[in-house]
């Protein structure tokens, strides 16, 4: 089978607005192409598909190449590439698909997510459910592009409309003077591609049915995983995570949701630290009982070194109730 029902979207990274002025899948056999949604300005975060447009026949093919030209506000730059995409891999995976614990069976991908950021960083992945596989990473080039590309009202300058974008799109003071301050970080999206041989470990938690409910990462993929892994899963690499869920059941009392979002400055230094030369490292959930109460920290350690991560948000809810919400929010997209 070499057609599938799917759907294009369109991804760009929180505070970093960005505009596709225009963008094509082309499908492998030459039969044609579908457009990734443009025209509007997208930030919502990176990996993170925003726009939805039913068009065509139900089955398509599957694309080789991408075409985008697109804009990034924070730069005041036009971009344009043209990419030969991983067809191969893409058939495969849409093929074997995958077990999805909100279908209980298996499923297939649904979504191609073309993403767009600055510096002229291209990201594709493939997207259904809990699952997000990024297959493609690739580099357009700075273009000098029709400004009426992007708007045709003369009552705004370039500048003006630009400033008026980034600041709806950052909204708050605070994010605003990070910008200002800090400017934009050029290659931080190829930087969230670095993988590491890492594991979760939990002590002294029991998680509930086996299971890391969704793990998000920094470079747009997301996932769940069974616990403890199995052998080929623990053997893969992965890139640094961004966020965890799951469910923590005690021996005695009502299972509770726990939702981890981790600091990013502090995380990727303690990767970089204890797994630049390549050592295994473990992502240790520790929970103790310390004066009839139950203590948790979060830590990245190797065999010689363990680091906390004190920088962790944890927020945690009774899970019976987060979950029926969770599946309704999962099940809409």
């Amino acid at each position: 089978m070499t057609k599938f029902e799917w759907q294009a979207t369109e991804s760009a990274p929180k505070n970093y607005p960005m505009k596709i002025v225009s963008g094509y899948l082309v499908y492998q056999d030459g039969s044609g192409s579908l457009y990734v949604p443009d025209k509007t300005r997208i930030s919502h975060g990176w990996g993170r598909g925003v726009s939805s447009h039913v068009v065509g026949d139900d089955l398509k093919p599957l694309p080789d190449t991408l075409s985008i030209t697109f804009f990034s506000y924070t730069e005041n730059q036009f971009y344009r590439g043209e990419f030969d995409l991983p067809y191969k891999k893409i058939l495969t995976l849409f093929q074997t698909g995958f077990y999805s614990p909100n279908e209980e069976g298996q499923a297939t991908y649904g979504k191609i997510i073309v993403g767009v950021a600055p510096g002229g960083a291209v990201s594709v992945w493939l997207w259904r459910y809990e699952k997000i596989t990024e297959v493609f990473y690739g580099q357009a080039e700075k273009i000098d592009g029709d400004w009426s590309w992007i708007n045709t009202n003369p009552k705004y300058s370039r500048e003006e409309y630009v400033q008026i974008g980034i600041n709806e799109a950052l909204k708050t003071p605070e994010a605003l003077a990070a910008l200002k301050k800090n400017g934009v970080p050029l290659g931080l999206w190829a930087s969230y591609r670095q993988r590491y041989d890492w594991q979760p470990l939990f002590t002294n938690m029991a998680l509930r049915d086996g299971r890391i409910s969704l793990i998000k990462y920094f470079n747009g993929e997301q996932d769940y995983l069974n616990y403890p892994l199995e052998k080929s899963v623990a053997g893969s690499t992965r890139a640094i995570p961004r966020y965890l869920s799951f469910v923590w059941q005690p021996e005695k009392g009502k299972p509770r949701l726990f939702e981890l979002t981790f600091n990013e400055t502090e995380i990727f230094e303690a990767f970089k630290k204890l797994g630049g030369n390549g050592e295994l490292l473990q992502l240790e959930m520790l929970m103790e009982r310390i004066d009839s109460q139950y203590i948790f920290s979060v830590s990245l350690r190797n065999d010689k070194e363990s680091l906390k991560l004190k920088k962790t948000e944890l927020e945690t809810y009774a899970a019976r109730d987060y979950e029926a919400e969770a599946a309704e929010q999962l099940l809409s997209k």
